[in-house]
């Protein structure tokens, strides 16, 4: 019997790969993305019936991998600085 080749597995902290990813986008975040997903459906499927169908379960699956990513990146990127006018009538300047 073979044991599986495990150099063919990259790390969890590992970027997947995939053209398009941005680096913070590593197989752990992927992994933790569907597990939320999972999760959250279940959750409030159990308080909020009409959740439990084909439809809408691989909707919710679908729409969190798809928009979670583009939420965090939004809130990853660094805010652009805001360039403020010079103020008038202050006591650092000659006259």
């Amino acid at each position: 019997m073979t044991s599986p080749d495990h150099a063919a597995n990259p790390p969890l902290s590992a970027p997947t790969g995939r053209p398009g990813d941005p680096p913070w986008y590593t197989r752990r975040f992927e992994l933790v993305l569907y597990v939320l997903a999972g999760v959250s459906y279940v959750v409030l499927g159990v308080y909020v019936k009409f959740l439990l169908n084909w439809i809408v379960g691989p909707l919710w699956l679908l729409a969190w991998i798809w928009l979670a990513p583009i939420v965090v990146d939004r809130f990853r990127r660094s805010p652009e600085p805001v360039d403020r006018p010079h103020q008038r009538g202050g006591s650092s300047g000659a006259n």
